[in-house]
């Protein structure tokens, strides 16, 4: 005798693609939040990685400031190409006469704001480069331009600045700073904002610009995105001291 062949019902069909579709929109969340995840950290590593490029570069230049030395030159080669001598840093204003007061007088050097004198290329001793970190809002910028005898190099490097680092807390809003004291209280010591650069001088030398001798980095870089488990906004904060090479001679 034949047997009647057995099938799914309507019903069986019906609870097995709603259990599938659970399934697998559990799955497709799961996917999503793994997405995301992923996108949060990537953007977190390039903000450190970007932060900590800035930092190593900001270094190189400090550490080479002021070359080539005034001493490098007779005194007349000098007083004739002084676009050719590197003072380790610039200055305004009144550059290049009298030196301001740095924290007093001075525009820059400044807490945000720092001009360096070099020459990029070491073999080659006829160029020398104003290097200029200038903090505006939220982002650093960083520009260089070829130092010319009698030009302001303020007024020079502000046509050849770019965007450099985003995200730059050190001197952000007091909104801003304090939404990011709730999650790491000692960031900003005294509600204040954190300079980026700080000096030493060499003593019993006056607070003039010719006169630093290490410059202290801070830099404070917050990522785009909070985390996803606890909503906390992330930051990160690099540091360096770096001794100048080359001071005034």
């Amino acid at each position: 005798m034949q047997q009647k062949e057995k099938g799914f019902s309507l019903m069986e069909l019906m609870v097995a693609v709603m259990i599938f579709t659970i399934l697998m929109g559990a799955a497709f969340q799961l996917l999503q939040v793994s997405q995301q995840r992923y996108k949060m950290e990537a953007e977190f590593l390039n903000s450190f990685q970007t932060a900590r490029l800035a930092v190593d570069q900001m270094s190189r230049d400090i550490h080479s400031a002021g070359y080539p030395p005034p001493n490098s030159f007779t005194v007349a080669a000098g007083a004739a190409k002084p676009d050719r001598v590197a003072m380790p840093f610039a200055w305004a204003p009144n550059y290049p006469a009298t030196p301001c007061t740095v924290a007093a007088g001075c525009t820059t050097p400044g807490d945000f704001d720092l001009i360096v004198e070099t020459s990029l290329d070491p073999l080659n001793t006829t160029t020398v480069q104003w290097i200029r970190y200038k903090l505006v809002g939220t982002t650093l910028f960083r520009g260089v331009a070829t130092k010319t005898a009698g030009a302001d190099p303020v007024t020079t490097t502000d046509a050849v600045l770019y965007s450099y680092v985003e995200n730059v807390m050190n001197n952000t809003s007091v909104a801003q700073m304090n939404q990011l004291q709730t999650y790491y209280p000692s960031m900003f010591p005294g509600n204040t904002p954190v300079p980026i650069f700080s000096y030493t001088y060499d003593p019993p030398a006056t607070l003039q610009p010719p006169n630093i001798r290490e410059v202290n980095i801070t830099l404070i870089v917050l990522s785009p995105q909070r985390d996803l488990k606890t909503n906390q906004l992330r930051a990160v904060t690099l540091t360096g001291l770096i001794r100048t090479m080359l001071p005034t001679q």
